[in-house]
C-alpha cells in the first residue's frame, strides 16, 4: 500500500517510520538514489570494510582489485602538488 511523503521546500523527504519498518531500513542512515522508468528509486548504501594494509604490495595488489592505475596515482599527486603550491602562494601573499 503507498504512503504519502512530503517534499519540503529544501528539497528533503521524510521517510515514514513505518515505511522503512516495512523494508527493512530503520537502521539504514545511507542510500543510493537513482530513476529508473520514471520513477525515484532508492537502495540501501552498504558500506565495505576496509581492507588490511600491511605492506605496499597490499596496497598495489588492492589498488588493482578496484580499477586504480599507476597514471591514476601520478595524476593524484601532481594535482595535489599544484594544489598545494597554490595555496602555499596565497598563505605567503595574505600575510
Amino acid at each position: 500500500m503507498p504512503i504519502p511523503v512530503k517534499l519540503t521546500r529544501a528539497h528533503q523527504v521524510t521517510l515514514p517510520k513505518r515505511l522503512l519498518e516495512r523494508a527493512g531500513w530503520l537502521k539504514q542512515e545511507f542510500f543510493v538514489a537513482d530513476l529508473k522508468g520514471g520513477y525515484l528509486v532508492l537502495k540501501p548504501l552498504r558500506m565495505e570494510s576496509r581492507p588490511t594494509l600491511a605492506s605496499f604490495e597490499d596496497l598495489r595488489r588492492h589498488f588493482a582489485r578496484i580499477g586504480i592505475t599507476q597514471r591514476d596515482v601520478s595524476k593524484a599527486v601532481q594535482w595535489a602538488r599544484r594544489h598545494e603550491s597554490t595555496a602555499a602562494s596565497r598563505r605567503r601573499r595574505s600575510r
